[in-house]
């Protein structure tokens, strides 16, 4: 049993020490273990974070800059999609790389989250996530400290519950929402969801657990896995003997979150939402799938992403993936250049960022496939010392770089038959 302490934000969550993780190399995670139960026994979620002790000089130098130099501490909370779990290694260590702390989740019966007897990523309502997230972001805000300012992003399912969390929780210390691919909107559009909406509450009255008759093509992992003809080695990071599959109380459970959004969120913070800018939802294989969004209907997701708060950007990234941090290299490296200007400006209010670290950290992600280190090159000092000191006295980049063709919209008011890949 791992040692327990008091969160010391809330008695109903209790917290293990951070131990080396099961998966990543140089990564650890840490146990969250609440209060509350269901069915299948108590509720409990996985912390994972890159271990101090294997942060490179650059990393450390940097992670300084912010934290002491400029008082400006930065961090990511990211939160995964369906049938999902944190193992992407290339964007932790992109953030890393620019001084930003990465923390992820794996949400209750997630990835490390998942206990044998458990039915996998079953929930009948998304907020019973949010003490999760209270749970993370406090954890981020004792290790970095109280002027630490936030950027929470969400991929697919974890895009629409990082959403509804913002609108409900309005959570301290949290200063922008990056949402990749996020799932507002059912792949048959709104009118769609209305309409089989007593379709799958019929099947819930079976009972919540009851298995959808909906199949997976398999072309997502596909467009994914250089086992099947992707880019990625991560596949060796997937749960084995773990089947995902889509049950009517889950479903019913997307569908009341997606009907909130429908009828407008008051999100307070800046929210950035980038989508590929084409999608491919058919029942053949086509190998332009492989620079698509092969689970989501993007423009529903668009049209949805309107309602979210008063100030939204709108990014498409050409030729992208669903999860766009995956995408081939010329779409990824565009994505994490827009993800960066855009939190540099709205997140954390801190124009520092050195063109030459920034495209440094580019083009690393863009030649990433999850099979390698992350290249600091050299003596691993990237430049530390000197060079950045005086960039953190005095470069200023533009923080609006690469986010004009991006809509900014002032308002005043994930696919289940894709159920056994990421999301």
């Amino acid at each position: 049993m791992d040692e327990l302490h008091d969160s010391d934000g809330d008695p109903r969550v209790f917290l293990s020490r951070w131990g080396k993780d099961l998966w990543l190399p140089g990564y650890q995670q840490l146990t969250a273990y609440f209060m509350e139960t269901d069915d299948e026994g108590q509720i409990i979620a996985t912390f994972v974070r890159k271990n101090p002790d294997s942060l490179t000089a650059a990393q450390r130098w940097r992670r300084w800059v912010r934290g002491t130099l400029r008082r400006k501490p930065a961090a990511i909370l990211y939160v995964h999609g369906w049938n999902d779990h944190f193992y992407r290694i290339h964007a932790s260590e992109f953030w890393e790389s620019l001084g930003v702390r990465f923390y992820a989740v794996d949400l209750a019966k997630f990835g490390r989250s998942y206990r044998p007897g458990q039915t996998p990523g079953y929930t009948e309502d998304l907020h019973g996530y949010f003490p999760q997230l209270d749970a993370l972001r406090d954890t981020i805000v004792k290790e970095c400290g109280d002027d630490v300012r936030i950027l929470v992003i969400g991929h697919s399912m974890g895009g629409l519950i990082t959403s509804l969390w913002m609108h409900h929780r309005r959570p301290h210390h949290v200063a922008a929402l990056m949402l990749n691919s996020p799932w507002l909107e059912l792949q048959l559009t709104r009118f769609g969801r209305l309409l089989t909406t007593p379709v799958v509450r019929g099947f819930r009255m079976v009972g919540g657990k009851t298995v959808m008759p909906l199949n997976d093509p398999g072309f997502y992992g596909r467009t994914l896995y250089r086992s099947q003809g992707g880019l990625w080695d991560y596949e060796r990071y997937q749960e084995p003997g773990v089947r995902y599959v889509a049950r009517a109380g889950w479903l019913n459970a997307i569908y009341n979150a997606q009907d909130e959004v429908a009828h407008g969120l008051d999100i307070q913070v800046p929210v950035l939402v980038c989508t590929s800018d084409k999608s491919m939802l058919q029942t053949r294989w086509d190998p332009g799938m492989a620079k698509a969004d092969t689970v989501l209907d993007v423009q529903s997701v668009r049209a949805a992403a309107v309602g979210l708060g008063k100030v939204v950007t709108l990014v498409q990234i050409p030729d992208a993936l669903h999860d766009i941090s995956m995408s081939c290299p010329e779409a990824r490296r565009l994505y994490f250049r827009i993800a960066a200007r855009w939190a540099m400006r709205w997140a954390w209010d801190d124009s520092w960022l050195p063109e030459r670290v920034l495209d440094k950290a580019l083009d690393a992600v863009a030649a990433s496939h999850g099979d390698e280190g992350w290249p600091e090159g050299g003596d691993g000092r990237d430049g530390a010392g000197a060079g950045d000191g005086a960039g953190a006295a005095g470069e200023v980049a533009e923080a609006n770089a690469d986010v004009g063709e991006a809509a900014i919209l002032h308002n005043d008011g994930d696919n289940p038959q894709d159920a056994s890949v990421p999301r």
